[in-house]
This record gives C-alpha cells, structure tokens and sequence, in this order.
C-alpha cells in the first residue's frame, strides 16, 4: 500500500509536491473507500482522482511515478556512461543545475517503508531506505556523494557488513544501491524491490488480461459478469495463444537477420506468447457469432484492460492510469469507481470527468488539483483544502465555475 508519493525538480514540478493517500477524519463518509494499514493510527484511500487542466502536469506527476519505478527495476542494466532519460524543471536556470528528488511512502509484507532519492542525468547523489518495523524510523542503508565517492551507511539489517561494501564499491554512479543489491542476490532487500514489481503498476495491456484468462477460467467468468454488468453483450471469451518466436521461425518471407534480431528481442524480454481474443455473441436467431476483439468498441476494449485493476489479489496492489475516462461514458466510470472501491487495490488516476466529483461518489480527500502558476510549475493540492460541506455544496459545479482553480482560462 502507498502512504504518499513526493517530486521535485521533475517535467513541470518546480518545488516539492507531495500526493498523500493518507485518509482523513471523520472515516464514516465513504467508509468503503478507505484501508486499513498495520498501522491502527493510520488509515489510507483507496482511490484519488486528478484534476486539471490541459497541460497543467496532471500526466506529468504519474510520468514522475513510472519513472521512479523504472529506475528501480531497471537501473543495474545502465553501464557507466549511460544517462538517465531525466528532464528537471527548465523554465529556471537554477533548477536545471539541481537534482531531482523522488520520495515514497509505502507498506510492504506489513512494514512501512521511505525510500528516498536524489539524482540528475548522469549520477546519484542520495539513496536512503528506511524502515518502521516498530513504528519507529531505522535505517537500512544510506548512500551519499561527497564530490569524490561515495559513503556508506548500513542498518542491522543488512549483514554481513562485508557482503554489503563488496556490493557499494561494484554499484555505478548510475545505478541504484536497491537495484544493484537484489541484483546481487541480497534476500533482505528483494521484498521492496518486488514490491515495485509487483504491486506498483500501470494498467494491464489487453495482452496482459488475455494471459490472465488463458491461465484462469475464474478470471475469465468473473470479466465477462463483469463486461455484462456494464451493459456490453458478450457471451463468451475464446482465447489462443501463439509462440512469437514459432511464428517468425515458421514464417518465410523474414530475412534470416531480421527474424535472428526480433528472437533475440523476445528472448530478452522474457515474453513470446501473444493472444488472440474473440468474443461471443448472439445473434437475431439464437446461434453464437465470434468476433475477432478489434471489432469490438473503443469503450469496451478499454474496459477489457481495466477489468485487472478490479481483480481479488492477495496483496494490496498500486495502479496509476492516465485518463481513465479515455473512450467511456460517464456512467461507466462512475460505476467502475464505485466497482474498485471494493477491491483491495488503491488507484492514482488522471480524469476529465468531472461527474465523479460529487459526494455520492467521493471523498473531499480524494480529490486533487494540479495548477500551473506564473512561473509555469505544477502545484499539486486537494479540495480539503477548501473546507468543501458534504451536505448541500455542488463540488463539481464549483469546480467548473472556477472556484477550486485548476481550470483552463479561455479567451474569446
């Protein structure tokens, strides 16, 4: 589970903005959309919404997040010139000689974590993990640039102290502590490391649901009741499932280099099936008709790939979508809002939307604005902020009439 995310120095965020999921009193409004945490003192949403204007940084905060996740799976493959695909603040002058800053609060196997991060193109300049496991903050390691090298500091936790300096000396400028440790087979680490893996994701693709469904019939039933349920009329899912690297062997008409190049691609990625969907339909007499999945519409293809974020897992899972309203009507994204709220999961999303802004479907706390000001950076603030009444107040009529900002202003 997420407690808050924190960036600074990133695409359009200037100043240090911070996004909390951290539920607010009084928790019997909407109790269905808040979770509770190992810590009984602290409980967390399961959903904030996003708004916005155009251009105003909304994408710009889950780029922020995508990134901080790829850098922590991905870092150990850079070698020692490679950059990363950073861009800070550049409106200011003194903002692009700064680092950027990366911060995240989270639960993981029950124990609260901060991971801290300071970086720009071509190094780190600070990595700290911390952990809560008695409520109370201890270090696990600490990773600081002193101009020269780079210093050391390691928790309990992390023993023999041996292993873990044999470890520091062999990690890049350019490489994470986390990504390099795990990397090198260091169990203690491998939970958080997983934890952004496995339960920090983007939406599925419609390739990831269809192995969902091959491997799980349940899965399967459970998105059909769940497609019918929206009002779209499919029957029944058929899926096959073909070998990428058979199909190219198989294939006479690819140059040998091409077909040695895109193997090569697949084997790398560790993924070569690829699924073919159809749909069952009935039709005027009865009898079932099978569509391939591309003459199906945009909405329903949109909710085929959402349907994951829905699915019961075991663990807690964290989703960040970008317009989450991309070829839906109203309707249905009010009512698969209100379908996740009953999930374990909890969701980050980018929305236009403004039918969800509404007592009946959130929370005040679940409410963000994203504003640009007039050094063009990227605010980030929730509507808690206006003491907004549950009672008779029309939030999204106030929203559009511009009384919580975060709208565009358009000239005639």
């Amino acid at each position: 589970m997420i407690i808050d995310f924190t960036v600074e120095n990133y695409l359009s965020f200037k100043d240090m903005q911070t996004l909390s999921l951290v539920a607010q009193p009084p928790y019997d409004h909407h109790a269905n959309h808040i979770l509770d945490t190992p810590d009984d003192k602290l409980k967390l949403l399961k959903s904030v919404v996003i708004y916005g204007a155009n251009a105003s940084g909304k994408s710009n905060l889950l780029s922020a997040l995508g990134f901080f996740r790829h850098i922590v799976l991905y870092s150990n493959k850079n070698s020692v010139n490679d950059k990363f695909p950073l861009f800070p603040f550049l409106l200011d002058k003194e903002n692009k000689q700064l680092t950027t800053i990366f911060e995240i609060n989270f639960f993981c196997n029950n124990i609260r974590y901060n991971y801290y991060l300071s970086l720009d193109k071509e190094r780190i300049f600070y990595e700290s993990l911390s952990s809560y496991p008695k409520k109370y903050k201890r270090n696990v390691f600490t990773r600081e640039f002193t101009g020269d090298d780079y210093e050391y500091s390691f928790g309990s936790e992390l023993k023999p102290k041996r292993f873990y300096n044999d470890i520091a000396n062999k990690t890049l400028k350019n490489v994470l502590f986390l990504s390099k440790a795990v990397n090198e087979n260091c169990q203690t680490l491998t939970p958080v490391y997983q934890w952004f893996f496995q339960n920090l994701a983007e939406q599925s693709t419609v390739n990831d649901v269809a192995e969902k469904i091959y491997n799980d019939t349940s899965y399967k039933s459970n998105l059909v009741k769940f497609l019918n349920d929206q009002d779209i009329n499919i029957m029944d899912l058929v899926i096959d499932r073909k070998n990428m690297i058979d199909e190219v062997l198989e294939t006479s008409d690819i140059p040998i280099e091409i077909k040695e190049k895109l193997i090569e691609e697949y084997e790398k990625r560790g993924d070569n099936f690829l699924y073919k969907i159809q749909t069952a339909h009935q039709d005027s007499d009865g009898d079932v008709i099978y569509f391939d999945f591309g003459l199906e519409s945009q909405g329903t293809q949109r909710l085929f790939a959402l349907s994951s974020l829905i699915a019961p897992s075991i663990d807690s899972k964290v989703f960040y979508i970008d317009e989450i309203d991309e070829d839906l009507h109203p309707l249905l994204v009010q009512s698969f809002m209100n379908k996740f709220q009953k999930s374990n999961n909890q969701l980050i999303c980018v929305t236009h939307d403004t039918h969800l802004i509404h007592q009946d479907n959130l929370r005040k706390d679940q409410i963000y604005f994203v504003e640009k000001d007039y050094q063009q950076a990227s605010r980030l603030y929730s509507l808690l902020e206006f003491k907004a009444r549950n009672d008779r107040e029309n939030w999204e009529h106030r929203y559009l009439s511009g009384r919580y900002g975060a709208t565009p202003a358009i000239f005639d």
